[in-house]
């Protein structure tokens, strides 16, 4: 693919009224474009790169100043898009950011697309397609962990983890292709059953902390159920951290969906309460029972909370069997009031091997457990960041398919089949990692990832 050969502009601050606002523009002619709307003490061809000047931009055309402003030249190759790029900083008025931008286009500038700045920045190979990803990533990040996610991609750590798996692996097929063009003059090399092995099970570890990664970047759905009056919404309240939802001691007061949006650990968690399960004859009930059940299936967590002062009765009986199989975690609320007649053995028959907490919603007991035991249910063993580096199914799946292929030459290796049915699984190993950086990634792909980008990145 080849760079595109026009210069392009946009505005890179959000849209609104602000202090100052940013109009980048990127390409051969961002240097002449400059010169016609720029006035300054020292011409714009003349300005040392990456050096802020005092300008004023003028549209050339009207003979009409239109506001002062401080502006920077970044000559390729040392920009962000690896091209020429200047950036104009003018006041942030809607109107006057306008103005400037209209003045650029007139002096020979095209409007950029979205992500058509970190487009040029990858096609020019100042990022590869793991860390422009990475760049929309770290704008839209909702926690700390989702930013210190991004961070680390834009640094480059998963391109250096793919780079190492595709070096190794490339030096096998290497070794490989040569026994087969010259089978007297080199020896089959054992090494290679392990050597294939130990990248194999290093591509299994990066992909074990995709769940954690995504976790991150999507955050994690948490659903809560149970039946009627078992606190729910009080649970609810809790783990938020404010009275939003009704409570009162009449069964079915929930009828809708409510989410929230909390960060434990710098991991978002989406809180949806639901309505009451129970069969009921109560039509705005039911809708609300209805959603609760189809919620069930979106979520990534089930919290099934049940009432210790009441035991397990016929509709709690509704939830476990609507429950099974699913991810859960199970509370048993109300463990303040002096009568418990919820039965212990039987918990644990329905839910053997899950986790059970204790708590008391009133008395605050149990709420920063369940919260910890969220994430512990979902990241599993991937609960170390350092681990976060897949973080969208694209990525997550060019892995996968990865790891498979070294799965399948293994195979072949171990049934002795000839060498080159184990080099087609090989290569399509390599095409399949570099699909992650972008090398091998076809232009269909590039294209749906920056179309996601916000107009001036």
């Amino acid at each position: 693919m080849k760079v595109l050969e026009d210069t392009i502009a946009a505005i890179a601050t959000a849209y609104g009224e602000a202090a100052i606002a940013v109009i980048r523009v990127s390409g051969k002619n961002a240097p002449g474009i400059a010169a016609q709307v720029l006035k300054g003490r020292k011409a714009p061809e003349y300005w040392e790169s990456h050096r802020l000047y005092r300008a004023e931009v003028w549209d050339r055309n009207a003979g009409e100043k239109i506001d002062d402003v401080m502006a920077v030249m970044m000559r390729e190759p040392g920009s962000y898009t690896g091209e020429d790029v200047v950036e104009i900083h003018c006041h942030g008025g809607l109107l006057v950011s306008q103005e400037v931008l209209r003045a650029v286009l007139r002096a020979g500038a095209r409007m950029a697309e979205p992500g058509e700045f970190t487009k040029r920045a990858f096609l020019n190979g100042k990022q590869d397609l793991s860390q422009a990803e990475a760049v929309i990533d770290l704008i839209r990040a909702r926690g700390d962990a989702a930013r210190r996610l991004a961070l680390r991609r834009m640094e480059g750590q998963l391109n250096q983890r793919v780079q190492a798996l595709q070096d190794d692996l490339t030096g096998i097929i290497a070794a490989m292709e040569a026994w087969i063009d010259f089978p007297e003059e080199v020896e089959v090399d054992e090494d290679w059953k392990e050597g294939l092995q130990e990248i194999k099970k290093a591509g299994e570890t990066l992909l074990d902390g995709a769940r954690g990664g995504r976790a991150a970047r999507e955050g994690i759905r948490v659903v809560i159920v149970g039946s009627p009056n078992v606190g729910k919404s009080s649970l609810w309240n809790a783990l938020i951290g404010e009275e939003r939802a009704i409570v009162t001691d009449i069964p079915g007061t929930t009828r809708d969906l409510i989410e929230e949006e909390v960060t434990v650990r710098g991991v978002p968690l989406r809180l949806v309460d639901t309505a009451g399960i129970r069969e009921t004859v109560d039509l705005v009930e039911r809708i609300g029972v209805d959603k609760a059940r189809e919620m069930l299936r979106r979520g990534d967590l089930t919290i099934v909370v049940f009432d210790a002062a009441a035991g397990i009765n016929r509709e709690d009986l509704i939830v476990i069997d609507l429950v099974r199989g699913m991810e859960l975690l199970v509370v048993i609320n109300k463990t303040d009031l002096e009568q418990q007649v919820i039965d212990e053995r039987q918990v644990l028959d329905y839910f053997s091997g899950e986790k059970i907490i204790w708590a008391s919603v009133k008395e605050g007991r149990g709420i920063d457990e369940i919260k910890e035991a969220v994430l512990h249910k979902v990241l599993g063993g991937t609960g170390d960041e350092n681990q976060w580096l897949i973080s969208n199914a694209r990525q997550e799946d060019a892995l996968e398919r990865a790891v498979a292929g070294l799965g399948e030459a293994q195979a072949a290796l171990g049934e002795g089949l000839p060498l080159e049915c184990a080099l087609v699984d090989l290569r399509e190993t390599l095409e399949a990692l570099g699909e992650i950086t972008g090398e091998t990634v076809s232009e269909q792909v590039i294209e749906r990832i920056f179309r996601d980008f916000c107009i001036g990145k």
